[in-house]
């Protein structure tokens, strides 16, 4: 894109100034193409044929699985901090850029956060472009791509994540991937490099050296850098040989440690979160025979699920997406206790189940069958709170 022949007014809109593949990024985190398939009553559910039934179950299971990201306490305060970061940072060569890292167990939604993150900032860069060429002080570039995401799938070395870098860009890296990610970062006016599940890299030896230098070399050249893993500890200790410990205290010197911790309910205040969040999910559910009264699920089952899930936000995802597939696929069209109880989440939550789930029923009893009753108690009755 040639600034000098490009023009723009305040009316036009700066997210055209991004290419297709970084608007439908955006389009995906916030789920904006994502259509509530409305509520069907059982009758007209038994009236639909099998593909009409079937097209209204992947309706109504995308609508609850493709969620953006839910306002919690913890999303607000990591989200205000890179935000805040972000906002007081200018571009500029001159001026070397702090690096926030995100630092937490495996499921509390850090990665989620980091990708609403680069939606958010590529809107607010597209909006300085669009400025920038009004003013007529745009640079001149090949295509506008603010903002790379880069997830680390695999244990890589510094020229692996340099690599990949330029393939997220769609520019060639050749035998110097150093080089070839500088003309890219050039070209194509980026301005925040994120680094998801940085604990992939080994930073324990010469790898682990070369990265920290790399992305200090990446602060130092006017990039802004945000990393996310779950060890932020191990990554900065810099045990190892002198050049390694050299590095890390050099990280040590600019990293800005944003610890995202899972949810608690020890507190009124906290528990009142958690609830609030089921309740969001809740909302987005769509069958046919659960209750109409709000807070049917939120406030029936939320220690329930905390017990279950301790917190972590992607256990409770998990929970309540296969408990939500389960209603439709046996045909209760709603969640009970007898289906949250059959779902099995991932090993790490599940290990200490039992006991959790022990001092669950002792802190919150069943209640007693009444006389003459031969049905037993309602599982869904026994409420969580």
């Amino acid at each position: 894109m040639n600034a000098s022949r490009f023009s723009v007014t305040p009316d036009d809109d700066p997210n055209e100034l991004l290419t297709a593949e970084d608007r439908a990024w955006i389009s995906d985190v916030y789920a904006d193409d994502v259509l509530d398939p409305g509520r069907v009553t059982p009758a007209q559910l038994a009236a639909m044929n099998a593909r009409d039934r079937e097209r209204y179950r992947m309706q109504r299971t995308r609508y609850l699985r493709m969620v953006p990201l839910l306002e919690t306490s913890v999303v607000r305060d990591v989200m205000g901090k890179l935000r805040l970061i972000a906002n007081s940072a200018i571009r500029s060569d001159l001026h070397q850029q702090d690096i926030p890292i995100l630092n937490g167990e495996p499921g509390v939604g850090k990665t989620m956060m980091l990708k609403t993150h680069a939606a958010e900032e590529m809107m607010r860069l597209a909006l300085h472009r669009s400025i920038e060429l009004e003013d007529g002080t745009a640079r001149a570039l090949t295509t506008f791509r603010p903002v790379i995401y880069a997830h680390l799938k695999s244990t890589m070395t510094r020229y692996d994540v340099i690599r990949l870098l330029c393939d997220e860009l769609g520019w060639p890296s050749d035998r110097n991937p150093q080089r070839a990610f500088e003309r890219a970062v050039a070209r194509c006016g980026v301005q925040l490099v994120i680094i998801d599940e940085i604990q992939h890299v080994n930073f324990d030896g010469k790898t682990g050296r070369h990265v920290h230098n790399i992305i200090r070399w990446m602060s130092n050249f006017g990039l802004r850098v945000v990393l996310g893993g779950t060890d932020a500890d191990g990554v900065l200790s810099g045990v190892g040989a002198p050049a390694v410990e050299v590095a890390a205290r050099n990280s040590r010197g600019r990293w800005i440690r944003v610890d995202v911790p899972k949810m608690e309910i020890g507190g009124r205040r906290e528990l009142t979160a958690w609830v609030d969040l089921i309740f969001s999910f809740e909302s987005r559910l769509r069958l046919t025979q659960a209750p109409l009264e709000e807070g049917w699920l939120a406030d029936n089952f939320a220690e329930y699920m905390w017990a279950r899930t301790q917190g972590y936000l992607n256990s409770l995802v998990l929970l309540i997406n296969l408990a939500a597939a389960t209603a439709i696929e046996t045909g209760a069209e709603t969640i009970d206790r007898k289906i949250l109880d059959s779902v099995e989440l991932e090993d790490e939550v599940e290990r200490q189940r039992p006991q959790r789930m022990a001092k669950f029923e002792a802190d919150n009893p069943a209640p007693r069958r009444a006389e003459g009753d031969d049905d037993g108690p309602d599982l869904q009755d026994r409420q969580a709170s």
